[in-house]
């Protein structure tokens, strides 16, 4: 059951987005993101509930708690704020910048248009930090944990699974791209890890989404 919901979690990211991506329903843009994202978490999040009753636990049980929210809060933002700064003064700009194909695709998506941010953020945070954190960390780690009784050796290997997994599911196209994804997700799990509460991470995971889709409308548009 662990394994199906993963899989079929991993699917409907697939299925939701594969029509709007090939250019349907007026394409990977505009209000259709906003949409996207909250498709995203109408299916998604129900599916890891009935996983999660299946296994008898519930989203309190794999962190999903507002206990120590500010200061998971400010962990999350710390790391979202030093992240972008580490990308965006030296990676991106050493790595071809405007020519790199993220950035490119990013800027497509918006048209080029500043507000078409905007209707990118639900999808960033709604469809990205909420759902992939409750389903690739919370689901992942906290799930397969439980069914091996919370063993140190089962908290490892599904992290390191997960990292793994997160990083496949968003196609990194070259050795760059797969730095650009490992690290943000291996810290995500970390913060998960070290709090043993989900909030920091989709906070983390958030605010990354939100402040990286401004900084590449604001610098490379």
């Amino acid at each position: 059951m662990w394994f199906l919901i993963i899989i079929v979690g991993f699917l409907l990211y697939v299925v939701i987005q594969l029509p709007f991506q090939m250019g349907f329903f007026g394409g990977f843009q505009g209000i259709n993101l906003t949409i996207i994202g909250l498709l995203l978490a109408i299916f998604v999040i129900p599916l890891v509930y009935l996983g999660l009753k299946y296994l008898k636990l519930d989203f309190l049980k794999i962190g999903f708690t507002s206990n120590e929210l500010r200061q998971d809060a400010l962990l999350g933002s710390a790391f979202a704020i030093f992240f972008t700064l580490v990308q965006f003064l030296w990676l991106i700009p050493n790595t071809g910048g405007a020519d790199r194909a993220d950035i490119s695709d990013v800027l497509i998506m918006l048209e080029y248009e500043w507000t078409n941010t905007f209707w990118y953020i639900p999808l960033g945070v709604i469809g990205g930090a909420l759902t992939e954190e409750i389903l690739y960390r919370g689901f992942f780690i906290g799930g397969l944990a439980s069914i091996f009784k919370g063993s140190k050796i089962s908290i490892y290997i599904a992290s390191l699974l997960s990292i793994l997994f997160f990083a496949a599911a968003h196609l990194p196209q070259d050795l760059v791209q797969w730095i650009d994804i490992l690290v943000p997700t291996t810290a995500y799990t970390i913060l998960y890890l070290y709090t043993n509460r989900l909030t920091a991470s989709i906070v983390a995971h958030g605010l990354w989404n939100i402040l990286a889709v401004i900084l590449i409308i604001s610098i490379y548009s």
